[in-house]
């Protein structure tokens, strides 16, 4: 087996993160921030809308339209709700389905013709192979199995 170079998964870590990903990250964080505020522009508004114009950043109104705010706000609200309820659902099914299957019994071992078989070995072969210490299987690109059994000096 041939050692690679770099490790795998080529993760990025904090040491040494090079500056076109940190440059990436920070465009696409503004950019979804920026997003976000445009999203939510009518919102801001009716929300702090009087406290901006006390400081003179632009014409609002000063009076804040709660009801025309939790309006516009509803359908935001509403997909966070079915959304909130359908990952409860599916953890509570998930907590279920992993219940009922911790209940059934564990299945029964393959007997030796059987395993021999489906691997396409003989049963010296498997036989041999599981007493040794060390084993090497090549598995081909067609599922055949070859089985090396390494000797070990004592």
């Amino acid at each position: 087996m041939t050692v690679p170079t770099l490790p795998w998964p080529p993760l990025i870590v904090a040491r040494n993160v090079p500056r076109a990903i940190r440059l990436r990250d920070f465009s696409l964080t503004l950019l979804m921030w920026i997003l976000f505020a445009v999203m939510l522009e009518t919102e801001f508004k009716l929300f702090a809308g009087s406290y901006l114009k006390g400081f003179g950043l632009g014409e609002f109104d000063a009076e804040a339209n709660w009801p025309l705010f939790f309006e516009r706000l509803t359908p935001f609200l509403l997909t966070t709700g079915v959304l909130v309820y359908l990952l409860t659902a599916a953890g509570i099914l998930t907590l279920r389905r992993r219940r009922l299957a911790l209940l059934r019994p564990p299945p029964a071992p393959l007997d030796l013709a059987t395993e021999c078989r489906q691997a396409g070995l003989n049963e010296t072969m498997l036989l041999a192979a599981r007493s040794a210490r060390i084993v090497v299987v090549h598995i081909g690109s067609q599922g055949n199995v070859e089985i090396e059994i390494q000797r070990t000096r004592t």
